[in-house]
């Protein structure tokens, strides 16, 4: 008995499909980038595009002089003038001459309102910070303030995560620290209905100041 002929056309193709031999898949490369590489060739300029992407505040700064000025600005316009803590040595000496009033023990840390940190590198595809309990701030100061303001220099800038933790291997050849942190913006959850809030697990606000000097 003859067969229909659109009957025929799909046992046709079934056919041929088993008898065909298919290519084996390509050869997954792990090593090629996934993602599509800037065209802007300036670090700092790429980090601070993708900084201000994640509703953090970023700052310029022309020296030490400048730093001060700016950093009074940002507390006298929030209207903050005490519970600013700094524990890292290199960041009281940078703000040494400021006016602003520090603290730098853990004297009623419970109130702190700023936390001032300095950071261990800064990632300019993601336009994130790392920070690690290796420095004097430990865990708590850049968590634990509604604010946190981290005080950093262009030559911390790295292109990617995977060349911020090969710095960081090498910044701590010995032992890594207990704790390596990517910090993209401020804290954040979207968990309820949806909605974006920030500061559920963190910091509020999160203020970069960038020095084209070392500390």
């Amino acid at each position: 008995m003859a067969l229909n002929p659109s009957k025929e056309a799909i046992l046709k193709k079934i056919r041929n499909a088993y008898t065909r031999r298919n290519n084996l898949p390509p050869e997954p490369n792990f090593s090629s980038d996934i993602y599509t590489k800037s065209d802007e060739q300036d670090l700092a300029v790429l980090f601070a595009q993708n900084f201000i992407k994640t509703k953090a505040e970023f700052f310029y700064v022309d020296g030490i002089n400048d730093l001060h000025v700016q950093l009074r600005q940002v507390l006298q316009a929030r209207s903050i003038h005490k519970h600013i803590y700094v524990w890292e040595k290199s960041m009281i000496d940078a703000l040494e001459g400021s006016g602003i009033d520090m603290e730098t023990s853990e004297k009623d840390f419970a109130q702190a309102e700023v936390g001032i940190t300095g950071c261990d590198f800064l990632v300019a595809r993601t336009g994130s910070l790392i920070v690690s309990s290796g420095s004097l701030s430990g865990r708590r100061l850049s968590v634990y303030p509604h604010i946190h303001i981290v005080i950093a220099t262009v030559d911390q800038i790295v292109y990617d995560i995977k060349d911020a933790l090969e710095g960081m291997k090498q910044k701590y050849p010995i032992r890594l620290p207990s704790m390596i942190c990517l910090e993209t913006g401020p804290s954040r959850t979207a968990d309820i209905e949806k909605t974006l809030v920030l500061g559920a697990h963190g910091p509020k606000e999160l203020l970069l100041f960038l020095l084209d000097e070392t500390l």
